[in-house]
């Protein structure tokens, strides 16, 4: 399939199962199944990893919608501070489609190459030149940054191994009369300035490298249907009520 194409699948995907309900994420469901399926299974011990370590924003979001979100309350007590059953359900619809969308970028977007991927937002940014926005200067900085993500994290992985090794600073601070939140919050910045520094020191170590950004052919017209369908079936979806 297209690049082009690949990536409107996931935009349409994503608007609709982030927007929408249990149906459109159902049908998301569905569809990111078969494409796993189809695919290589391989590629599912990175997605779950990349999960494992988004866990605490999933908690956040499932509190602040319990807490936030006004309804009728899980336990039947007159108190304010009890979490809804809305809350619950909507929380749950919201973290469950991230989760589904974490998954779709994993098989849409990041298995194209990376000059196709360059390519490919070119191509679907060239409207902004007439804005006197360099679309390719744009593409490449979305791209490059999608790439350096997993050596980011890796570094992130690295300074933690650090900080549990070797870190004379954190046995200090367990030992300290500090309070403990007061201590996380020492070795958290302690772990951001060392981390800042890393990633300048990589940036600064990395090879100059030559990045050609041909122009892309347009994809066939018959590829388009399978946005298109894709579209038609999250719309039928919404426009039924169901």
């Amino acid at each position: 399939m297209h690049p082009v194409i690949r990536i409107v699948c996931f935009l349409i995907l994503a608007g609709f199962v982030a927007f929408g309900g249990v149906y459109e994420l159902a049908l998301g469901f569905v569809i990111v199944l078969s494409v796993v399926l189809f695919r290589r299974l391989k590629s599912i011990e990175l997605t779950v990893r990349i999960l494992k370590r988004m866990r605490w924003l999933f908690l956040s979001i499932l509190i602040v919608y319990l807490w936030f979100t006004p309804g009728e309350p899980i336990i039947p007590i007159p108190s304010d501070y009890v979490p809804t059953v809305e809350g619950l359900k909507t929380g749950l619809l919201r973290v469950f489609s991230l989760v589904l969308i974490i998954f779709a970028v994993n098989y849409f977007i990041s298995s194209i190459a990376r000059n196709r991927l360059v390519e490919a937002i070119v191509w679907l940014l060239y409207p902004l030149n007439w804005l006197g926005i360099d679309s390719r200067q744009l593409a490449l900085r979305i791209a490059l940054t999608l790439e350096l993500i997993p050596r980011v994290q890796q570094i992130v992985l690295e300074l933690k191994q650090h900080f549990v090794d070797v870190d004379v600073d954190k046995e200090r601070l367990r030992t300290s009369a500090l309070p403990s939140v007061l201590n996380r919050v020492t070795m958290a910045s302690q772990l951001l300035e060392l981390l800042f520094e890393r990633i300048v020191d990589e940036a600064v170590k990395m090879p100059t490298e030559k990045i050609d950004v041909s122009t892309m052919q347009n994809p066939q017209i018959l590829q388009w249907s399978v946005p298109v369908l894709l579209a038609g079936l999250f719309w039928g979806i919404k426009s039924l009520g169901l």
